[in-house]
């Protein structure tokens, strides 16, 4: 495991900021709106007669912020711990150099996700779950959540965590593939009926179209 930063380099992107969370920003946007629109109507007619339009409007405006950051950090698809940088195929298929995954854990700080697949398991220690290498000796990567193994949005992290290795390695030139990962997703994690990305429909990851592209080139 590479030294650890607690920023990320200009050329690292966070999963929220890449393409394929588009469809989850613009649910997340829809549904503030909404909710928006929503608290401005009911606080208008709740206090409206014994309240100015002007402090109303303000009012509405607090509880609507306060919603909205409530709303996001409780949007797991929008808080995934993971940044790929710029050669990525997460964002774009070109082959441009080389590729790179880090990971966000528990204290914050990023760390190059190094060779191999991840799994979790859980922190006897002190609580929650741990990154460790899927490899004979499972090897300790570091402690990455306070929620335990069993919650869905880790589940869905470290499936999307172990995509990108997989597809980083593809395009460095690296053994494994993407077959073999999904192959032991589906050991490990019973692909979760592909419900993992709550908005299965609208999502635009297509592994198996960039190695089959990687491939052919």
């Amino acid at each position: 495991m590479s030294e650890r930063t607690s920023d990320l380099s200009v050329e690292m992107r966070t999963f929220s900021s890449l393409p394929i969370a588009k469809p989850f920003l613009i649910r997340f946007w829809t549904l503030l709106v909404i909710y928006e629109v929503v608290i401005l109507f009911l606080l208008r007619m709740l206090l409206g007669l014994v309240m100015p339009a002007m402090l109303a409007l303000l009012l509405a405006s607090a509880v609507g912020v306060l919603g909205g950051l409530l709303m996001y950090r409780n949007s797991p698809m929008l808080n995934v711990p993971l940044a790929v940088n710029i050669n990525h195929p997460f964002m774009s298929d070109a082959e441009l150099g080389h590729a790179s995954v880090m990971v966000r854990f528990s204290d914050g700080t990023w760390g190059d996700i190094g060779a191999g697949r991840v799994r979790m398991t859980p922190d006897e220690m002190i609580g929650g779950s741990m990154l460790i290498r899927d490899n004979d000796e499972y090897t300790v990567i570091g402690h990455f959540s306070e929620k335990e193994t069993s919650h869905t949005s880790l589940k869905r992290y470290v499936i999307l965590i172990n995509q990108a290795i997989a597809l980083r390695d593809a395009v460095n030139g690296d053994e494994d593939t993407f077959e073999e990962a999904r192959h032991r997703e589906h050991i490990d994690y019973g692909l979760l009926e592909r419900s993992w990305l709550e908005v299965d429909e609208n999502l635009e990851i297509e592994p198996d179209g960039i190695f089959s592209k990687l491939r052919r080139e």
